[in-house]
């Protein structure tokens, strides 16, 4: 028997039916059973790999995973694979370690305007390949409408400021205000 070929994406669409409803397409099933485990730091970083902030994402995403989740065709309830989502960022240990470190600087630099969600994910996935990225933004501190369209008792700051400093401690600088 040949090994499955997981390169081409229509795979996950026959298979992993949560999985192809991320628009990051996460591997869910790979996270739940870290969780399952108690594994939450390791669950943490396979959702760090594809999203750019978990422990936000646990708390205000929308989920078109659960909808498509096949657990919801032999029970009343699909799994609730947001919440779980939270449950490994808010469990999870300290994860510093576990990130990239800035790569050796190639000399280029990289301006980002504004300080959001775009701008963040561009600056973390350039700041290990050596790029000097610099994000400016009118506000003092980074998130963007993250930190100022979603209120307090969904999304409260302590989480915001956990995110978006794992992203600029990779090197990234910025300047608000």
């Amino acid at each position: 028997m040949k090994p499955t070929d997981i390169s081409a994406p229509d795979y996950f669409h026959k298979v992993v039916d949560c999985q192809w409803a991320c628009p990051a397409h996460t591997p869910v099933p790979e996270y739940i059973r870290l969780i399952a485990e108690g594994r939450y730091s390791d669950a943490y970083m396979i959702n760090w790999k594809s999203n750019v902030f978990p422990g936000i994402l646990g708390r205000t995403c929308d989920r078109p995973c659960e909808p498509a989740c096949r657990r919801g065709r032999v029970e009343d309830n699909p799994v609730a694979i947001c919440r779980l989502k939270r449950v490994a960022a808010d469990f999870k240990d300290d994860i510093q370690h576990r990130l990239p470190k800035p790569g050796p600087k190639n000399g280029k630099r990289v301006a980002l305007v504004g300080g959001g969600p775009a701008s963040l994910a561009v600056a973390r996935d350039l700041a290990p390949l050596g790029y000097h990225c610099t994000v400016f933004d009118g506000d003092p501190k980074a998130g963007g409408m993250m930190r100022s369209q979603i209120p307090k008792f969904r999304l409260p700051d302590s989480v915001i400021d956990e995110e978006t400093g794992y992203i600029l401690g990779l090197g990234v600088e910025f300047k608000g205000g």
